[in-house]
């Protein structure tokens, strides 16, 4: 199966993709609500939950076909379990469109993305439970062939840090993808060769990482002695019976016939596209149906047991399932592989799963013991998956209306703190795919009816402060990601802000200097000075025709304008016409993040910033001696001293940008 080269599926890829965002609610900034502006359209709330198999699949025809149309959705599968039983489950739409086959929930297969991490920490938990691994011991201690570096000696990497996301990796997509299943490498040689920077101390903050799970992976296979999938196989898929799931890029062939094919949608219509092939397995890899996915949220559910098998001792399940780490304590915690949400005043774990193609929900309500897995076959699954959500609780477990405190003018000038913008921090920071992974910020702003506007891609969405520092939606929505929850720093400044449902998706504050809008603007003044070179030759050339002396006596004069002409000229090719075309070029790019080549033309490309750097330097050295010994006019030496500060403010955009050859 071929990678989709497409520029859109890189950047989709790079930004949001492999549960991007992981879990329920990171993508969702508005609350999902169907036509009509119901968001349940069954008129009664079920008084004991979703426990009549009759009025479930009535509940699930009602949101389920309304969803799939409203957001382009082909095929959805769907399944819910109450009190260790499966009360319903039931497929929607078409598996394959060109030939109408319908989706049978009982046997379609579908990828479910980032909730294969579920597997990789039940196994972990498993070993845990053994004694063979200790949660708080360092992760080196049981890798056999690698280590993480040592980057904040005295602060141990532990497994805990790993399943909490609280590593402090970046988030880098190099090499997690490939091209054909077949030239996949191993997890275990993607992780030896492609440790992400550690951009923060372990356990200071959640930053997702699909890193970190094939890691642990690769733990568990040094620990347990056997390969991942044969331990996934045999602890996990075999006793519970889960005969059509399989973590294979590769499907076997009689599971293979039955995966819904993934489509993308655009011009009004969907198209099959082929997903992603993922080298991070344990992260991401695994297709399953909804029959064997409730399997897998029965045993959850009942603490580890599910029919005659356990997979985890019960003592087990409840810390897996019990808060281990929160960024803020009035936000949703971090679960050891799991994430919290409340709504409804119900306490939920859970967690998404997106690939390119297919986007799903694995949902638990441990004291109702109550659960749902969904999963849709486009990008419209992301709506799918959270209209569901919503629906599903406040037509289940439906919660008293909410009184919002009144927005007050007088409180404009004072939320004038939390004005700025804010970026995920699930992206790049090391490397060269920064410069074109980097996600859009969030925009916040006081307005002066005394609401915060916070503007992203969807548009600007008012909220009202509800208590210092956290605020909900001026329109009395509720969205699945819940309120905005900003954080103080020591220093009293607000330094990163949350949706409270959301606790692996952290917006950092962006300083001014790193804003977008700033990088572009000096990128455009310091181009408009350095483009000035040019007059030096055609002064030059004026001079000789009209015989008029050269200003420049002293030969180091001429040297130093050509050093710094040629730096200034080789960075305005690089910077305008180089980096453009490499970002364009959707060829290099995918070789780049996809294999262990590194492109020939790319290498070239990034050395040139380096030469320059040594041109800039030399030129730097000869700014001190042109004003000694007065090398031109003053105008001719001001603007030369103009030049070499372009020169050093545009390599400073190429640095933040790491657009350097070192960075590949």
């Amino acid at each position: 199966m071929q990678f989709p080269v497409s520029l859109a599926g890189i950047a989709l890829f790079v930004l949001v993709i492999f549960a991007c965002p992981p879990v329920l609610g990171a993508d969702m900034i508005v609350s999902e609500s169907l036509p009509g502006g119901q968001v349940g359209v069954l008129d009664a709330a079920a008084p004991d939950g979703p426990s009549d198999p009759a009025e479930v699949e009535a509940f699930l025809d009602e949101i389920m076909p309304a969803a799939i149309a409203r957001y382009n959705v082909p095929g959805a599968t769907v399944v819910v379990v109450k009190d260790g039983k499966v009360v319903a489950f039931k497929g929607y739409g078409y598996r394959d469109l060109a030939n109408r086959t319908p989706v049978d929930a009982a046997t379609t297969t579908f990828r479910i993305g980032s909730i294969s991490k579920l597997f990789t920490w039940t196994s972990v938990m498993q070993l845990a439970e053994e004694g063979k691994i200790d949660l708080d011991t360092d992760v080196n201690t049981y890798l056999k062939d690698m280590k993480v570096p040592d980057t904040y000696p005295g602060q141990p990497l532990t497994m805990r840090h790993l399943m909490t996301h609280t590593a402090g990796f970046e988030d880098s997509s190099l090499h997690m993808t490939g091209m054909d299943p077949e030239d996949l490498i191993s997890t275990r040689q993607y992780c030896q060769e492609n440790i992400p920077a550690r951009v923060n101390p372990p356990g200071k903050v959640s930053r997702y990482s699909n890193y970190g799970t094939t890691l642990a992976a690769v733990v568990v296979e040094d620990v347990s002695g056997m390969p991942f999938e044969q331990y996934l196989q045999t602890r996990i898929l075999t006793p519970l019976a889960m005969k059509d799931t399989s973590i294979r890029e590769k499907l076997p062939p009689e599971l293979a016939v039955k995966l819904a094919q993934g489509y993308s949608f655009a011009n009004s219509e969907n198209k099959p596209a082929d997903d992603f092939i993922f080298v991070v397995g344990p992260a991401g890899s695994i297709t399953s149906t909804a029959p064997d996915m409730a399997k897998f949220m029965i045993a959850h559910l009942q603490n580890g047991t599910y029919g005659n098998a356990t997979i985890l001792a019960p003592e087990t399940a409840e810390l897996m399932h019990a808060r281990a780490f929160e960024n803020d304590p009035r936000i949703t915690g971090m679960c050891l592989g799991f994430y919290e949400q409340y709504y409804n005043g119900r306490r939920a774990i859970v967690h998404g799963g997106d690939t390119d193609t297919f986007h799903s929900l694995f949902f638990l309500l441990p004291e109702e013991k109550t659960g749902f897995f969904v999963s849709g076959s486009s990008a419209g699954g992301r709506g799918v998956r959270n209209a569901l959500f919503t629906s599903f609780m406040d037509h289940y477990y439906p919660a008293e209306p909410r009184v919002l405190p009144v927005p007050d003018p007088s409180a404009s000038a004072r939320l004038r703190q939390f004005d700025g913008s804010y970026r995920s921090n699930r992206h790049n920071y090391a490397g060269f795919e920064k410069y074109f992974s980097l996600p859009d910020p969030l925009n916040v702003a006081a307005s002066p009816d005394g609401t915060l506007i916070i503007t992203g891609s969807s548009g600007p969405v008012a909220y009202v402060e509800v208590e210092p520092g956290v605020f909900s939606p001026a329109d009395g929505s509720r969205p699945a990601d819940g309120d905005v929850v900003f954080h103080a720093a020591a220093d009293g400044s607000y330094d990163f802000f949350m949706y409270r449902n959301n606790p692996a998706m952290v917006y950092d504050r962006v300083p001014w200097y790193a804003m977008k809008s700033f990088g572009d603007n000096l990128k455009t003044a310091a181009g408009l000075v350095l483009a000035t070179v040019l007059l030096w030759p055609l002064l030059a050339l004026f001079r000789r025709m009209h015989k008029i002396p050269d200003p420049s006596a002293p030969k180091p004069a001429g040297i130093a304008r050509w050093i710094a002409g040629s730096a200034a000229l080789a960075l305005l090719v690089f910077v305008f016409v180089l980096v453009p075309w490499i970002s364009s070029d959707v060829e290099i790019l995918t070789i780049y993040m996809q294999t262990q080549a590194v492109p020939a033309a790319l290498t070239a490309v990034l050395t040139l910033p380096v030469i320059v750097l040594v041109l800039t330097v030399a030129a730097i050295l000869s700014t001190v001696p042109a004003w000694r010994s007065e090398y031109w006019t003053l105008p001719h030496r001001v603007h030369y001293t103009a030049v070499v500060g372009a020169l050093i403010a545009m390599l400073w955009w190429v640095n933040v940008n790491n657009l350097w050859v070192f960075c590949l």
